[in-house]
């Protein structure tokens, strides 16, 4: 077995891949076979050719010099066409070349013939060319046809002129051969439909193999997928035990310090459920923004929002300041805090009462936010005498968790809370 790209192969499943990866194209294919075996034709009637050359030149050294001539001929026609006859993709060139070249033996052959004035050696060479390319030369029944014809006509050609009487004697001959000729072309016919079986089982089988081998490939994506969304399972599984654990704590020591600071059962029931409230609104935003943040003035109007008496009592004058997951807790908590204060003994404890929240970029070195919380128009303000939850949370959590620094004064007119914080990344 083998293992690619995190999916396993069988060796057989390799091998198929492999091989159709190397297998050449069906018509590559037809056109080489064409090439080769014209050319093994070509090198077969040249060294037959150059047989008979030399067997001329020895046994009749001299007496017969056109018959050498007409040999030589066709000795340099062969070779030339067997020069330029190289290229497969050239399949109707090498077609013409090849049968011009058939076709100059051919003639040669009956001339010999009349010159030495033998008419059965002749008819048998032209028979047995005919019978080498229905079988050898994988072409059309078309051009096999042709070649047929001119066999004929060249055998007609050769035994009209050497045997004068009794008349007609070239008919006699040819239809004794006739069967045999017309015999290859029905040959190259049936070859050719086995070479199109062949050529089409390939295909299919080429066809099969590439379906096989993408459904492979889609196999292995959906494979890959998967694991993807088993490692995205696992890291928000992790990420929502750390989430729920810190929410845990959270609640915890809101509950703790809530506790601690509430004078009686009622003061505790109403503190710490406006407290978890605003924990679960903000979650709810998170959630919503897949924990990317919020804008400033969303987390304004999701934790303040909700203690306005009319549109003119909270103001907000904040630009488009992005806050990030994790100080929008925190920031949103403390926000809360100076609400809640307010609705209990600030301005928001009457219609007349106004919160004025602004906020600003400042750049002096190092780009921090400034948020400013201000009231007025509502009861008098005095210093209270001991610092409880909502205190510690604004003053010492806050600037622990943002690293910040938060200034926090009860003044006559109304409480005045300035925060600073580190300018906060957009999400991606």
């Amino acid at each position: 077995m083998l293992v690619a790209g995190g999916f396993t192969l069988s060796r057989s499943d390799s091998m198929l891949a492999a091989r159709l990866d190397g297998s050449p194209d069906p018509v590559e294919a037809s056109d080489r076979l064409l090439l080769d075996r014209i050319r093994l034709g070509l090198q077969l009637v040249l060294a037959g050719v150059a047989i008979v050359f030399v067997g001329e030149l020895v046994v009749h050294r001299g007496e017969r010099p056109l018959i050498s001539i007409i040999q030589a001929i066709n000795f340099a026609a062969v070779a030339m066409a067997l020069h330029f006859v190289r290229d497969a993709s050239r399949r109707g060139f090498n077609l013409a070349v090849g049968f011009a070249a058939y076709a100059v033996t051919v003639v040669a052959v009956g001339a010999v013939g009349i010159i030495s004035r033998d008419a059965t050696s002749p008819v048998v060479l032209l028979v047995g060319l005919s019978v080498v390319t229905g079988t050898l030369v994988p072409w059309s029944p078309g051009w096999q046809l042709v070649s047929v014809v001119l066999v004929a006509a060249t055998g007609i050609w050769t035994v009209a002129t050497i045997v004068e009487s009794p008349h007609l004697f070239w008919l006699q001959n040819i239809g004794a051969i006739a069967p045999t000729l017309g015999s290859t072309v029905f040959i190259s016919y049936a070859l050719q439909r086995q070479r199109a079986a062949v050529e089409r089982a390939e295909r299919e089988r080429r066809s099969r193999e590439a379906s096989l081998r993408e459904a492979n490939r889609r196999l292995e994506e959906e494979i890959q997928q998967h694991r993807k969304t088993e490692d995205a399972l696992r890291f928000a599984i992790r990420e929502l035990d750390h989430r729920v654990k810190n929410t845990l704590a959270t609640v915890q020591a809101v509950a703790d310090q809530t506790v601690r600071t509430s004078a009686t059962m009622s003061d505790f029931s109403e503190a710490f459920y406006g407290r978890i409230q605003a924990i679960a609104r903000i979650h709810t935003a998170l959630a919503v923004r897949r924990w990317e943040g919020l804008a400033l003035t969303e987390l304004i109007e999701l934790v303040v929002g909700p203690y306005r008496h009319h549109a003119g009592s909270i103001a907000v004058e904040c630009d488009g300041t992005f806050v990030s997951s994790e100080l929008v807790r925190v920031l949103g908590m403390a926000l809360h805090e100076l609400a809640t204060n307010a609705a209990k003994y600030g301005a928001l404890s009457t219609r007349d009462g106004r919160v004025a929240i602004s906020s600003r970029l400042d750049s002096n070195g190092t780009d921090r936010l400034r948020i400013c919380w201000s009231e007025h128009s509502g009861p008098p303000v005095r210093q209270p005498l001991h610092r409880g939850f909502g205190m510690k949370l604004i003053e010492e959590a806050l600037v622990y968790e943002t690293e910040g620094d938060v200034t926090l004064r009860f003044l006559p007119v109304g409480v005045r809370c300035e925060i600073q914080l580190p300018v906060p990344s957009s999400p991606a």
